[in-house]
């Protein structure tokens, strides 16, 4: 590592040290910067714990929810990795696998040194996808400065059978002023291959589980009756989703056209679904996947839509079938009438 003197156009070495003999503390040094700024592991990650006490009495160094609301098991060590730290994380993240969503909101409360309310809604605004997905999977990031050649062993052989573990290592360097300066690497999954790496990894999950997918464009063929009855049941459903997905349809029954996805997000957005447009669209792909669920082929005989015919591909173009607009209007007004009484 080299420092640049602008003005003498030079580079200046800076010194590698180990933190060690430079008095760095793995609990009140380490732990502390990284749970100020876990952003050093190339993660966005919330920290809701810290010396988080389990039910072995062991504990944890940290614990953070990332994006998509896995729980992350944060592994430090001060300078080498030792041969057997990817066992210890596995272990601790064996437990956590099993803490319920009120758990971690009363964990993280004891954290903030708030109610477990303020700490459900911390977590909600900072997630992007539905919070009963909260914990659904879990992931490990072991921190050292150096990983024993057995660890890295072990963590490659451990990804391959698709438990997610990432290898972040932390060098100390110092300039001739004795100022310390932190280089985070991520050694695992390298970030030059870091989506083809997991394009792979995904891949070769999917090809040993059997299929399970839940993606339909198939149509209903229900008559009336028994269309109306179930476009009842989804627009009363207690989930997350229901108020967005109602939004939704309110959208694209204003005007008998097809509407395409952004001028749906910007509704959307308008009508108070989301914190800001990004949000808005994740939730708007939520609906999406509602929409070509296998349990939902009322909701298709309804509404049309142009699909890549994979999951995961961008829908578009959404319409009401003219001769079902009046019973979405209907419905609509009903579920009004019942909300106001």
């Amino acid at each position: 590592m080299y420092k640049v003197d602008t003005n003498e156009k030079t580079l200046i070495p800076m010194s590698p040290r180990s933190l060690g003999e430079l008095g760095i503390r793995e609990r009140f040094d380490l732990q502390e910067w990284i749970e100020k700024t876990p952003s050093v592991l190339d993660d966005d990650l919330l920290v809701i714990g810290k010396e988080l006490v389990l039910p072995s009495g062991i504990r944890l160094d940290l614990l953070a929810v990332d994006r998509q609301a896995n729980l992350v098991v944060i592994e430090l060590k001060r300078d080498s990795s030792g041969r057997d730290v990817e066992w210890q994380s596995i272990k601790y993240a064996s437990y956590c696998s099993n803490f319920l969503a009120d758990e971690l909101f009363e964990h993280y409360a004891t954290y903030l040194g708030e109610d477990a309310d303020d700490a459900r809604d911390s977590i909600e605004s900072f997630i992007e996808t539905e919070l009963n997905e909260l914990n659904n999977n879990q992931r490990i990031i072991l921190v050292a400065q150096n990983f024993h050649s057995d660890v890295v062993s072990a963590v490659l052989w451990l990804r391959d059978y698709g438990l997610e573990i990432k290898c972040v290592r932390l060098r100390p360097f110092v300039d001739q002023h004795d100022t310390l300066f932190i280089v985070p690497d991520v050694i695992i999954p390298l970030p030059e291959a870091r989506d083809y790496i997991q394009r792979k990894e995904a891949k070769q999950q999917q090809a040993k589980r059997p299929s399970r997918s839940t993606f339909s464009l198939e149509k209903g063929t229900f008559d009336n009756e028994e269309l109306k009855k179930r476009w009842r049941k989804s627009l009363t459903r207690p989930s997350d989703l229901t108020p967005r997905f109602i939004k939704f349809v309110e959208i694209i029954l204003s005007e008998e056209r097809p509407y395409d996805r952004e001028e749906i997000k910007a509704g959307l957005y308008e009508g108070g679904i989301g914190v800001n447009i990004g949000q808005t669209g994740r939730y708007l792909s939520g609906v999406s996947q509602f929409l070509t669920k296998k349990s939902s082929p009322h909701l298709r005989q309804v509404i049309t839509f142009d699909s890549g015919g994979e999951g995961g591909e961008v829908k578009n173009n959404y319409f009401v079938v003219s001769e079902y607009r009046p019973m979405l209007i209907q419905l609509l007004a009903d579920l009004e009438t019942s909300e106001a009484d």
